[in-house]
């Protein structure tokens, strides 16, 4: 038999077609060490990556909703403190006589209330 494939194959490769065949139903074993990296990946990332940013997410959302008028408030860069929140709308008070409003979701920070930036009265 070996005769007859080296007279069919280009040498070199009577070796490939000698190789011995996989066994019926596969290796489940293998496929399952074969795997383990791509889960080991996906752990990493989970815990450096989504858990954290799901995390500082929950956070935000909780510091939206405790929300209340006189609170001091960063939105946008804009220091200001809140007049009134009606349903997504905050009115921010920026200055005297000087009021604005912005969507809820534009805070990124509640402030200390004595934390003015420079040249304001």
């Amino acid at each position: 038999m070996e005769k007859f494939l080296a007279a069919l194959l280009p040498e070199g490769s009577v070796a490939y077609a000698m190789a011995a065949t996989p066994r019926e139903g596969g290796d489940q074993s293998s496929f399952l060490l074969q795997m383990v990296p791509f889960f080991l990946v996906f752990a990493i990332i989970y815990f450096l990556m989504i858990r954290p940013q799901q995390k500082r997410q929950q956070e935000h959302r909780s510091m939206l909703a405790s929300l209340k008028a006189g609170d001091s408030v960063l939105a946008g860069g804009i220091y200001g403190e809140i007049t009134r929140i009606k349903d997504d709308v905050v009115h921010l008070k920026v200055a005297d006589n000087v009021r604005i409003r912005v969507h809820k979701s534009v805070i990124s920070a509640k402030t200390a209330s004595e934390e003015k930036p420079q040249g304001s009265s």
